[in-house]
Order: C-alpha cells, then sequence, then structure tokens
C-alpha cells in the first residue's frame, strides 16, 4: 500500500519524528500499528491507569479530585442540555 500524504501532514510527521529522535517513517508506522493494530485496553487496564491519578497525592487532594469528578456540571458545561 501508498499513501500520499498533504504536505501539512507530511510536514507535521517529520517535526514530531525529530523531537522524538526517530525517522518519520518510524513514527509514522508506529502511529498507525497504534490505532489500527494494538489491543485495545481492557476495562481493568483502563481502571488501573484512573487510579494513577492518585499517585502522590495527598489525602486533600485526593478528596478535591474525587469531588470534582462526582460534580459533572464540570463535563458538560459547553454542551446544549438534552
Amino acid at each position: 500500500m501508498t499513501i500520499t500524504l498533504t504536505p501539512e501532514i507530511e510536514n507535521a510527521i517529520i517535526e514530531q519524528a525529530q523531537q522524538e529522535g526517530t525517522t518519520a517513517e518510524r513514527l509514522a508506522l508506529d502511529s498507525l500499528r497504534h490505532v489500527f493494530v494494538a489491543p485495545k485496553p481492557t476495562p481493568e487496564a483502563i481502571l488501573a491507569l484512573a487510579a494513577q491519578v492518585y499517585t502522590g497525592l495527598s489525602d486533600k487532594d485526593k478528596e478535591e479530585v474525587e469531588q470534582i469528578a462526582l460534580n459533572r456540571t464540570h463535563f458538560f458545561s459547553n454542551k446544549a442540555a438534552h
């Protein structure tokens, strides 16, 4: 398969590859592999990542995070009411 990139996408890939110290080809292939081939995370893996939010936080900070999460108005403030 041959894919023709727009100049905008090609330049973005080249720039990102340079920042990561890799080649544009490697970055593009790894990115496509991640999207189309990589296994989808399990609910358990997602929860494990979410639990890392609390790493290094004080009990007070943890409580504040919980309060923000429970106050769902922040999640819907820019959306129309249903």
